[in-house]
C-alpha cells in the first residue's frame, strides 16, 4: 500500500513539474497533471487538496533542498567552499535544474514568503562560504552574481567558468574607486521618459495594458478590459496585436526601452564608470519604485512569454558589455551579468521584499565590493 501510494504520489509530482515549468501555473489543470501521471482524479485528490496544493509542494521541495544543501557546505579554503556552494546552486536535487528554476521563478512571484525564505538561506550559504556572519550587502552581491549568472548562462545554452565567478567575488569588478556619492544619489535633475503620447489606437490600448497589467495582474485581465478602458472595441485590438501574449511581449520591449533610456540619460559625466554604475543601481530602484507596476509586469513575463523576458534581459546586457570599461576581467559578458544581478536582486529586497530600509548605506557598502572584491 504504502508503495503505490509513494509510486502514485511521485508521478502526480513528477507530471505537475513537467507541466508547471512547461506552461505558467493558470494554464495548468488537475485534469491535465492527471492526464500526464496516467492516475485518475480521484488518486490526485487522495494526496493534494488541489492544484494550488501540488504547486506549493514542489515549492517545498525546492526550498528543503536548499536548506539540507547550504547545511553541507564545506573546505578548507575559500575555493573548495565557493565550489561546494556553486555546485548547491546548479544541482537542484529535485529535478532538472532547468526545470525548478521555471517553476520557483513563478512561485516566488506569487508567493514572495518563498523568495524571502530563500534569500534567508542564501545569507547562511555566503556566511558558511565566508566563515563569518555577514552583511546584507555582502549577501547580495556574492549571490545576486552566483543566482543570476548561473539563471541566465543555463537559459541561454552557455557554460560558465566557476572560477571566474569566483575572481569576480573576491576581486572586483572596476579599477577604479568609488567615491563621490553626493553626484551618485544626486536625484534632483532626474528626467522620468514618458511613454509617447499620441492620439493613436495602438498607443492607447498599450497605455491601457500597461496600467491595467499593472494593477490587476496579466491573468486577471482579459482583452474586454484593455479595450474598454482604452475606448475601443475587441476587433481594434486585433487590428494591431495578434494575441494577449504578444501584446504582453510588446509591452515588455516598451518597459525596456524606457528603463534603458532613463538611465542613459541621467548618468552623470562627472563620475567615472565605477560611480556610474552604483548610480545606475541607484537610478534603477528609484525607476522601479516610482513606476512599481513596471517591475511587477516585467517578473509575471519571465514565466509568461519567456522568450520576450529573455530579450529584455538580453538588451541590457549588451549595453553593459558595450559601456564596461577599466575593468578587472576581461569577459564582459559575465560582468554584465554579474552587475544585472546585483541590481535584479537588490530591487527584488527593496521593492517587493522591504528588506532594504537604508538603500543608501547599503550601496555605499556595496560600492567597496564593486572595486575590491570580498576579501576572506
Amino acid at each position: 500500500m504504502n508503495r503505490a501510494k509513494n509510486k502514485s504520489y511521485i508521478k502526480l509530482m513528477t507530471a505537475a513539474r513537467d507541466l508547471f515549468s512547461e506552461k505558467w501555473y493558470e494554464t495548468v489543470s488537475v485534469v491535465e497533471i492527471c492526464r500526464r501521471a496516467g492516475l485518475s482524479n480521484g488518486i490526485f485528490y487522495k494526496y493534494f487538496k488541489n492544484k494550488e496544493d501540488i504547486f506549493l509542494k514542489l515549492l517545498n521541495e525546492i526550498v528543503i533542498y536548499y536548506e539540507d544543501g547550504f547545511s553541507t557546505i564545506s573546505g578548507k579554503s575559500f575555493e573548495d567552499r565557493m565550489d561546494s556552494f556553486l555546485d548547491i546552486v546548479v544541482k537542484s536535487g529535485v529535478g532538472d535544474y532547468k526545470k525548478d528554476i521555471l517553476i520557483y521563478r513563478e512561485g516566488q512571484y506569487r508567493y514572495p514568503k518563498y523568495e524571502q525564505h530563500l534569500r534567508d538561506l542564501y545569507g547562511k550559504g555566503v556566511s558558511l562560504v565566508l566563515l563569518r556572519e555577514t552583511t546584507q550587502a555582502e549577501q547580495l552581491f556574492i549571490s545576486g552574481i552566483v543566482r543570476f549568472v548561473i539563471i541566465r548562462y543555463i537559459f541561454n545554452g552557455l557554460s560558465y567558468d566557476k572560477t571566474e565567478i569566483e575572481r569576480v567575488i573576491t576581486n572586483g569588478i572596476f579599477y577604479d574607486e568609488i567615491k563621490n556619492f553626493s553626484l551618485i544619489f544626486d536625484d534632483e535633475d532626474v528626467v522620468y521618459p514618458d511613454i509617447p503620447l499620441d492620439e493613436s489606437a495602438r498607443t492607447k490600448l498599450l497605455s491601457s495594458g500597461i496600467k491595467l497589467f499593472g494593477t490587476k495582474g496579466y491573468y486577471k485581465t482579459d482583452i474586454h478590459n484593455i479595450t474598454r478602458n482604452a475606448g475601443y472595441s475587441v476587433g481594434t485590438f486585433y487590428l494591431y496585436f495578434e494575441s494577449k501574449e504578444a501584446f504582453l511581449e510588446e509591452i515588455v520591449k516598451i518597459i525596456g526601452k524606457m528603463t534603458r533610456r532613463f538611465l542613459t540619460i541621467n548618468q552623470k559625466k562627472q563620475l567615472n564608470r565605477a560611480e556610474n554604475e552604483l548610480r545606475g543601481i541607484y537610478l534603477f530602484l528609484k525607476y522601479f519604485e516610482s513606476n512599481s507596476e513596471y517591475y511587477k509586469i516585467v517578473r509575471e513575463s519571465e514565466f509568461i512569454v519567456k522568450k520576450a523576458a529573455n530579450d529584455y534581459y538580453d538588451r541590457f546586457e549588451k549595453g553593459y558589455v558595450e559601456n564596461l570599461e577599466r575593468t578587472k576581467i576581461e569577459d564582459k559578458k559575465l560582468l554584465a551579468n554579474s552587475l544585472m544581478g546585483i541590481s535584479h536582486y537588490t530591487g527584488i529586497d527593496k521593492i517587493f521584499l522591504n528588506r532594504i530600509k537604508d538603500i543608501k548605506s547599503l550601496l555605499k557598502e556595496l560600492s567597496i565590493y564593486l572595486t575590491y572584491g570580498i576579501h576572506i
